[in-house]
């Protein structure tokens, strides 16, 4: 067998930096905007240094180009017309450069096994400490540091008082798990694995977390169906009927858990006498987010509000409905909904240059890797077109936390190998 090549220092600095990313987005905003401009040095130097500059000739990068510049010119326009806005949505548009780098960034910075091998198994390790948190902070009421969420009925873990625990596993927990799946596994590695990928699953339950549950169980089934028998410990039949049973077993358990899961279905069932479609749903604030975003949309169908602006239309009073139950809470920072996020602040122009470039990415890739088996890049390209299913709340694309997540993955998913 003929031993792995010796990492420079370079590769050892790039294997830290994105080892501990999972750390950083933990930590918080300023620590991920610290590693992504650590990153876009790295890319700049990697490309001065092997002078390959065939990525500017992608159609993809060429699209998410075209995407960046239209919405820093939309903003620019929306300021022009309405300057009460601020500058605070031309500077977004501006650092939206700083996700759209990682596109083009991650294959070319993560281009080796040895690299990738090293950065996953710390990021296992991650995963453990996480699940541990997670079940300790559901018995004792506080995580491993003390911390306690401010809501009784969530587990936040290490993100203290932010709800978001549940969509960090289903990020990082499945797709760092998978990663493993593709090498050959001893007995003892299959029930570790398939351990995890179960824990992940059961972690995510029981954060409260209904949309990021509802998307790992998408997830999660597919999953179970790509997989290999070979990598599994049981039939996939009967690991399944497993799960089903110990996730109910949760229930009684932690009462909490599915009351708070339901939660979501109960508020449609009690709404009495519904008038309209939307009306079922009048009591789920998230619900009024969106129709304001509608609405907005429907004012400004061309280009939108601009990017960051859905924070100060929303308090016009055109967008005021008596008739609706949270229309004095109507206002947040974005509609948490990225489609309605992208149409009220971008328009049908920006959204449909967006959708363009989903198309010209997928178009061929989820075949090719579908044809190939690879679980791992088929996992990544589930994980993303869940991440953008309609209707279910989804945080803000151009958000920090939300923006890493995406187009992170969005770029490790275009490796060339993962194997």
């Amino acid at each position: 067998m003929m031993k792995s090549k010796k990492l420079d220092i370079k590769e050892n600095f790039i294997i830290i930096l994105f080892a501990t990313l999972p750390i950083a987005i933990i930590i918080g905003n300023f620590l991920i905007n610290f590693y992504l401009f650590l990153i876009f040095l790295i890319y700049i130097f990697k490309i001065l240094e092997t002078k390959n500059f065939s990525w500017l000739k992608s159609r993809n990068f060429i699209i998410l180009s075209v995407l960046y510049l239209y919405i820093c010119l939309n903003s620019f326009i929306n300021y022009y017309i309405n300057p009460s806005f601020g500058y605070d949505g031309i500077l977004r548009s501006l650092f939206f450069l700083k996700f759209l780098i990682l596109f083009p960034a991650i294959p070319l910075l993560l281009d080796k096994k040895e690299i990738l091998e090293k950065i996953f198994k710390f990021w296992l390790l991650v995963i453990f400490i996480i699940i541990i948190d997670i079940f300790f902070e559901k018995y004792t009421g506080s995580n491993l540091l003390g911390f306690k969420s401010l809501d009784a009925t969530r587990i936040t873990s290490f993100f203290y008082d932010e709800n978001v625990a549940g969509a960090f596993l289903f990020s990082f927990g499945f797709i760092t798990t998978v990663f493993f799946f593709q090498n050959k596994l001893t007995k003892k590695y299959k029930i570790i694995l398939n351990s995890l990928l179960v824990l992940v699953f059961f972690c995510i339950l029981i954060t409260g977390e209904r949309s990021a549950f509802l998307k790992s169980t998408l997830l999660f089934l597919l999953i179970f169906y790509f997989i290999e028998q070979r990598k599994l410990i049981l039939k996939k039949l009967y690991l399944l009927i497993l799960t089903v049973l110990l996730a109910i077993s949760l229930f009684f358990i932690f009462p909490t858990v599915l009351i708070k899961q339901t939660e979501f279905f109960n508020r449609i069932l009690n709404v009495e006498n519904p008038k309209t479609f939307f009306q079922r749903f009048e009591n789920i604030k998230y619900f009024t987010h969106y129709d304001t975003a509608i609405e907005i949309f429907k004012n400004n169908k061309l280009n939108g509000v601009g990017n960051k602006n859905y924070r100060f239309e929303c308090y016009d009073k055109r967008y005021f409905k008596e008739n609706s139950k949270f229309t004095h809470q109507r206002c947040t920072t974005h509609p948490h909904q990225i489609h309605f996020e992208l149409l009220s602040e971008q328009g049908l122009v920006g959204y449909f240059i967006f959708i363009i470039f989903l198309y010209s990415y997928f178009k061929n890739k989820l075949f090719t890797d579908y044809r190939e088996k690879n679980i791992f890049k088929n996992t990544i390209n589930f994980y993303l077109i869940i991440f953008l299913i309609p209707i279910l709340p989804s945080g803000s694309l151009f958000s920090t936390f939300n923006g890493i997540l995406f187009w992170f993955f969005l770029g490790l998913a275009n490796l060339k190998k993962s194997n």
